[in-house]
C-alpha cells in the first residue's frame, strides 16, 4: 500500500478552498509520496495526477486529496488498468452536474459515464441525499444505483444486504470517501454540509464491509477541509478513516 498525498482544491470551484492543506495532516509522520499541483492551472494538476496514479496503480494507493474532482483522473488510469472497474463513493452528492471539462467536483460521477470510463451498473453512491434538479433526470436514465442515507437509517440490515449483493458481482473496486457523507455534527469540516447524514458506526461498518470483500484496489479521502474544522472533529475522523483504508 502506498500513501500518496494530492494537496489540490482546484477542482472545487472556489467553494472548499483549505481542503488543500489536509494531506499534509492527515500524513504528517507517515511516509508518502506527493503529487505536483500546478498553481492556476486545473488541466495541468489533472494531468499530474493521471500519471502519479498510473505509476503506482499496482501498490494499491491511497490517495489524499483536496477535493473531489481528483476521483476523476484517479479513476481514469486505474479504469484503463482495470477494464472491469468498479467505483464505490461515500458521498451526500451524486455530482452528477452538467459535464464540463476540466472537471470539477459537481460533474465527476457524470464525466466517469458520459467518458465511458465505467459501465453504468459498476458505480454505486452510499449516504447521497442531496440531489439538484439537473442530475434527476441523468440518474434515472442511467440507473444508477444509491444507497441513501435516510434508507441507512431506517434499514440497516437491509442496506447491507444490498451491498453485499453488489460487491458480490465487482472483481476491481476504487473506494472513494467524501468525508460529506457523514453527518456535520461529526464532520464540520467540509463545504458542502449536508443534514442526516451517517454516522461514525453506519459509516464505518460499510466502509469495512467494502474493505473486507477483498476487491478494493485503490481507494481516496476527500473534502475535508481544517479551515471549516471545529475543535478538529473532521480531521480526527478523517485520520480514523484512513487508518482502515491504509489497510488495502
Amino acid at each position: 500500500m502506498k500513501l500518496v498525498q494530492v494537496p489540490s482544491s482546484q477542482g472545487s470551484l472556489e467553494k472548499n478552498l483549505g481542503c488543500e492543506l489536509t494531506p499534509e495532516i492527515l500524513l504528517e509522520g507517515k511516509e508518502s509520496e506527493t503529487v505536483d499541483v500546478v498553481a492556476s492551472d486545473l488541466e495541468a494538476t489533472d494531468a499530474n495526477i493521471y500519471s502519479k496514479a498510473k505509476e503506482v496503480i499496482s501498490e494499491k494507493p491511497v490517495f489524499v486529496g483536496g477535493d473531489h474532482s481528483i476521483t476523476y483522473s484517479l479513476f481514469k488510469a486505474f479504469s484503463e488498468n482495470f477494464p472491469d472497474a468498479s467505483l464505490i463513493i461515500f458521498d451526500a452528492h451524486a455530482d452528477c452536474d452538467v459535464f464540463f471539462k476540466p472537471v470539477s467536483h459537481q460533474d465527476l460521477n457524470r464525466a466517469v459515464i458520459e467518458e465511458n470510463l465505467i459501465e453504468k451498473e459498476r458505480l454505486l453512491i452510499i449516504g447521497l441525499r442531496k440531489i439538484y434538479d439537473v442530475e434527476k433526470p441523468f440518474l434515472e436514465e442511467h440507473n444508477i444505483t444509491t444507497i441513501s442515507s435516510e434508507g441507512i437509517h431506517n434499514n440497516f440490515e437491509k442496506v447491507k444486504k444490498q451491498l453485499q449483493e453488489f460487491l458480490s458481482k465487482q472483481k476491481n473496486i476504487y473506494l472513494s470517501f467524501d468525508i460529506d457523507a457523514l453527518d456535520p455534527s461529526i464532520a464540520p469540516g467540509t463545504g458542502y454540509k449536508e443534514e442526516n447524514g451517517l454516522t461514525e458506526k453506519e459509516s464505518f461498518d460499510l466502509l469495512e464491509q467494502v474493505l473486507d470483500s477483498g476487491k478494493v484496489k485503490s481507494a481516496d479521502l476527500v473534502e475535508i477541509n481544517p479551515k471549516l474544522d471545529e475543535n478538529e472533529k473532521t480531521v480526527s475522523i478523517g485520520k480514523k478513516i484512513l487508518e482502515k483504508l491504509s489497510s488495502l
